[in-house]
């Protein structure tokens, strides 16, 4: 079957598919709305978020290993039941611990499912420009946060909390399990007509490594840890966002929900942006300049209070971690091959596990030891960037140094 036009169809079904996920970075739209329709506490609700980001950092090593034993559509397709169920159970259950289990657990699960099934499928679709397509999945994720939250709001006004969790339960229903049976899983070394792989794409291929080859190779380890820093600051500041930008710029908090706007777009922009510029100079030179930048935007958010150079800097930082979360994909195929990325790829994800504890705690941490300022930890991460451009260093050298023994091997063989 001929792959090269209908790749672009599937792309832009799990774009879809991912563009509903991203429905719970729009949960604070919700939180006073359903505190407020069940006499619940905002924070209690809010505590959602965290469970989702939790429980579906897991998922995409699940996800990959399902895939072994059915197709990536069916994967999807059964996270986007779970995500109706998850959104809909908002706006039917009555406690907390329901809400909890039903909208943050399964909704975690079916984001994880969605999220890993169709990054680790299209990315084998697309070895020819695989920063481009994982860039694009997820900044559809991320885009959900622009789609949905005003959608929401308006719904919210018209009707009620709970019938707006019905209506986009529905439409989340059609979109993901309507479309993902229509999407093909990709076959082993798939190549687009005309297209040769570069050298290290060549050897990867040749040495597909699975994910217990995978942790007995010291690269993952590097590259285990700079996606940790990379997302660290990132997840920190998403999760203080509103209340940094209020403490730091005095404004209201309708003031900072605009700055929060910004982050978002900045998150969505770097996905695509980072990615799409890796594929034309590498993967380690554009994590060298994330870095360099994220620890300049990190000066900038501590020592200035201005808007311009506040919004400047808090907007790098989001288009910093977009750019991560648009590379793990990519580069974990450069390295360790596409024929078992979907669980390679799984492994590689819990990255996000622990950078989500990790950043949120460093801000809560930094905010407590210096009387309610934020400073202080703004300082650490950008110390933490400048750290992970030497890992970046490193893990460039331990790539050349098994490019070299693999062509001296290959010499001496002929």
């Amino acid at each position: 079957m001929n792959y090269d036009s209908k790749r672009w169809f599937y792309l832009s079904v799990c774009i879809l598919t991912n563009l509903c996920i991203g429905i719970f970075y729009a949960w604070s739209v919700f939180q006073r709305p359903l505190a407020s329709f069940n006499g619940w506490d905002g924070k209690e609700v809010a505590l959602v978020f965290t469970i989702v980001m939790g429980t579906g950092s897991f998922m995409p090593l699940v996800a990959g290993k399902l895939q072994q034993y059915m197709e990536a559509r069916w994967v999807i397709f059964i996270g986007g039941i779970l995500l109706t169920i998850a959104v809909a159970g908002g706006g039917i259950v009555n406690s907390l611990v329901g809400l909890y289990l039903v909208s943050g657990v399964l909704g975690g699960i079916g984001n994880g499912l969605i999220y890993g099934s169709g990054m680790s499928n299209i990315v084998k679709f697309f070895p020819d420009k695989s920063g481009m397509a994982s860039g694009l999945l997820a900044a559809g994720y991320g885009a959900g946060a622009v789609v949905w939250a005003p959608l929401a709001s308006n719904l919210i006004v018209a009707f009620d909390v709970s019938i707006t969790f019905k209506i986009l339960a529905g439409v989340f229903f059609v979109i993901c399990c309507g479309l993902s049976p229509l999407v093909k899983s990709a076959p082993d070394q798939y190549r687009p007509a005309g297209w040769q792989p570069s050298r290290s794409q060549a050897q990867a291929a040749g040495s597909d490594k699975t994910w217990r080859q995978m942790l007995q190779d010291t690269q993952f380890y590097i590259l285990f840890l700079i996606f940790v820093l990379g997302t660290m600051s990132g997840l920190m500041v998403l999760g203080f966002a509103s209340p940094i930008a209020q403490d730091t710029l005095k404004i209201s908090p309708q003031e900072a929900s605009v700055v929060v706007g910004y982050l978002a777009l900045a998150m969505v922009a770097g996905k695509i942006f980072w990615s799409a510029i890796s594929d034309k100079i590498g993967r380690y030179p554009v994590f060298i300049a994330i870095f360099l930048l994220t620890a300049i935007a990190m000066v900038g958010i501590s020592n200035f209070n201005t808007y311009v150079i506040f919004v400047s800097s808090i907007s790098i930082v989001g288009m910093s971690y977009g750019g991560f979360l648009g590379l793990m994909a990519p580069v974990t195929a450069d390295i360790f091959g596409t024929k078992n990325l979907s669980i390679n790829f799984g492994v590689m994800f819990l990255t996000i596990g622990v950078a989500s504890y990790m950043g949120p705690r460093l801000a809560s941490l930094g905010k407590t030891a210096n009387n309610g300022d934020y400073t202080q930890a703004f300082v650490i991460a950008g110390i933490l960037s400048i750290v992970g451009i030497g890992l970046v260093l490193l893990a460039m050298y331990k790539r050349k140094k098994g490019e070299t023994m693999s062509l001296s091997v290959r010499t001496e063989s002929v």
